[in-house]
């Protein structure tokens, strides 16, 4: 197990250990809104994504990918937007298109490395409906049962 400060939780700054609702209060709650759901537009003293990106894509391409090549099986445990920056960079997706993408916790995606690409495979454990993964019968059925009450 290695451990990298790169893929870090993006550095909230001046709202770190703030709430939203404190954080709305002191700054506007479309202020708040811009910085957290921006890609380039950071907090005061803090980072945007973009930023984060920058830092997680880079460990990922010069630690991660070379084991890749080599042959190895590699798990990436991160947090929400060094994750989002990683895929945002294995998907080739924009930065219009990353500021919406919501990650479930706690639960893994697969990507198979081959030829020199990535190829999306959903979770390892469970079905690859898009936003749906369950690493247990007993989770999918409980999801399931979430999703039938929205419905």
């Amino acid at each position: 197990m290695e451990s990298a400060w790169e893929l870090n939780e993006r550095m909230y700054g001046e709202l770190q250990g703030l709430n939203k609702e404190e954080t709305a209060k002191r700054y506007g709650k479309e202020k708040v809104h811009e910085w957290r759901r921006s890609y380039d537009v950071p907090p005061p003293s803090g980072e945007s994504l973009e930023m984060c990106s920058q830092r997680a894509v880079s460990y990922f391409r010069k630690h991660i990918e070379p084991q890749l090549q080599s042959g190895k099986n590699v798990m990436v445990a991160a947090h929400g937007n060094s994750l989002r920056s990683i895929i945002m960079y294995l998907d080739e997706l924009t930065s219009q298109e990353v500021i919406t993408l919501e990650l479930s916790t706690g639960i893994p995606l697969l990507y198979i490395y081959k030829d020199g690409k990535f190829m999306k495979r959903g979770s390892p454990v469970g079905p690859t409906e898009a936003g749906v993964y369950a690493y247990t019968e007993s989770l999918a059925l409980y999801r399931q049962k979430l999703d039938d009450r929205l419905h």
